[in-house]
């Protein structure tokens, strides 16, 4: 008996049992806070969808674009992705794609509020409107081992805050519609008081080949960039379309012109007659057909030399076919061209070519154009042509304006200048696609900072 007292053996054993109450229950919390902790990434992506789909719909709504559900609020789209990522508010799952469950754990709840603020972290929306959207998503549920700790519920949560980005006063003087931004060899793009945008979703929206360009300026699109990265990293991607202030005019040359032309066509109009850009009058309703310019003097497209009159006023000019350019004339003006369907300019060679858009309406149009006549407002060239165009040679192209060629691929080859600006305002170039090969220059250096264009390019980024 008196062995059996003395005997040690099973004493640490027994210690070990006393010690690993405690550890079980610091394991037990632990493993508890560790489910705390994949919630909490769970709400965390949850919150971060929910505001940056909150702020996708809120720059749409804001663009003008058509939206794909342009009724959908601000608040239905957030909460919407919200669901997507399992985080519901009670009875209220039943979103497009919802992973809420209908029925949640005893005990259980979820909480998903979305709010727009115009302003956040001391940062204010400019125009005192809303430009942030801000997302909280959060679920309570009991606490186990921690009502040891006197925490019998827990609630866990995220919070993520959106920023709709307009590039304004930074609008874009360039915009490809449905085509890419392209740029190959050593082009030089100096775009900083206005931008250059693609409305493209596809994933080469813009796209780089070589490493040559020079690029100064906001550079955007709805889709995405290939090509060289240190170029793409400088580009807004994903960005909200920016809407087309021009399409009136589409359904106004097809009145005109008719739904299927033979291409080229003249849309009705008689051939000028002359050696000369002819304008398009009461006396001369008329369109310049298979014209090739081989002056190497000045070109006045509303002086002393223009057909158009009063000489002070300015001229529109019907374009059909092909109208080629070479040698090296100067030609200047205030002016808006009409290409009709399937024709195009063919300029290979040193021309300088002055053209600003008119500040006020034609007044001479055919009657189908008469209804849009204030679309042509500041308009330099209207290329209802889906005929590619190309800008060639060593031409210095000064825009004051905007051209208008919803479907024609515009290229700038060689070494051609486009001098975007005269200091008090800025032109546009809208087209099917852009691109700049070569040595080709796009100088908006002569643009206004505060630079006022229709549909300004926006974009979403998450900043909380």
């Amino acid at each position: 008996m008196r062995d059996v007292l003395r005997c040690r053996r099973g004493s640490a054993a027994f210690a070990t049992v006393i010690a690993m109450i405690p550890l079980i229950g610091v394991l037990a919390l632990g493993g508890e806070a560790g489910s705390w902790y994949v919630t909490q990434q769970r709400a965390q992506n949850a919150a971060d969808a929910a505001a940056y789909s909150g702020g996708l719909q809120m720059a749409c709504l804001a663009s003008g674009t058509s939206c794909t559900a342009p009724t959908t609020t601000v608040d239905y789209s957030g909460k919407q992705f919200a669901a997507q990522n399992t985080f519901c508010n009670s009875g209220d799952t039943s979103y497009p794609g919802s992973k809420c469950s209908t029925s949640l754990p005893s005990g259980v709840s979820q909480n998903v509020q979305i709010a727009t603020l115009a302003a956040w972290n001391g940062t204010s929306c400019t125009g005192g409107t809303n430009c942030f959207v801000q997302a909280k998503v959060s679920q309570t549920q009991p606490g186990y081992i921690a009502k040891l700790l006197g925490l019998s519920n827990v609630t866990i949560g995220a919070i993520a805050v959106a920023k709709v980005n307009n590039l304004a006063p930074n609008p874009p003087c360039v915009l490809a519609l449905s085509g890419s931004l392209s740029f190959q060899g050593s082009p030089n793009i100096n775009a900083q008081n206005c931008g250059m945008f693609s409305d493209s979703t596809a994933n080469n929206a813009i796209d780089f080949t070589g490493g040559g360009t020079t690029l100064n300026g906001p550079l955007s699109a709805a889709g995405g960039c290939t090509g060289t990265t240190t170029l793409c990293n400088k580009a807004y991607l994903y960005s909200q379309p920016v809407q087309n202030p021009y399409t009136a005019l589409d359904g106004a040359l097809t009145t005109l012109c008719g739904a299927n032309p033979s291409l080229p066509t003249r849309c009705g109009l008689p051939v000028c007659t002359g050696s000369g850009l002819v304008a398009y009058t009461a006396a001369t309703p008329c369109t310049n057909d298979k014209l090739h310019i081989t002056s190497n003097g000045a070109i006045s497209l509303n002086g002393a030399t223009s057909t158009c009159t009063p000489t002070t006023a300015f001229c529109v000019y019907f374009i059909s076919g092909t109208l080629k350019i070479t040698g090296t004339p100067t030609i200047s003006g205030t002016a808006t061209f009409i290409l009709l369907p399937g024709a195009t300019i063919d300029n290979t060679g040193n021309a300088v070519i002055t053209i600003a858009g008119p500040s006020t309406a034609p007044s001479s149009l055919p009657s189908a154009l008469q209804s849009s006549a204030s679309l042509f407002q500041y308009m330099s060239m209207y290329d209802a042509s889906a005929t590619a165009v190309k800008f060639g040679g060593n031409t210095n192209i000064n825009l004051t304006g905007t051209i208008y060629a919803p479907t024609a691929a515009v290229t700038f080859q060689g070494n051609p200048t486009i001098n975007m600006g005269n200091g008090t305002s800025c032109g546009q170039l809208i087209a099917k696609s852009v691109a700049f090969n070569g040595n080709a220059t796009l100088d908006s250096s002569g643009c206004p900072t505060q630079v006022q264009v229709k549909g300004p390019p926006q974009y979403v980024q998450l900043v909380q």
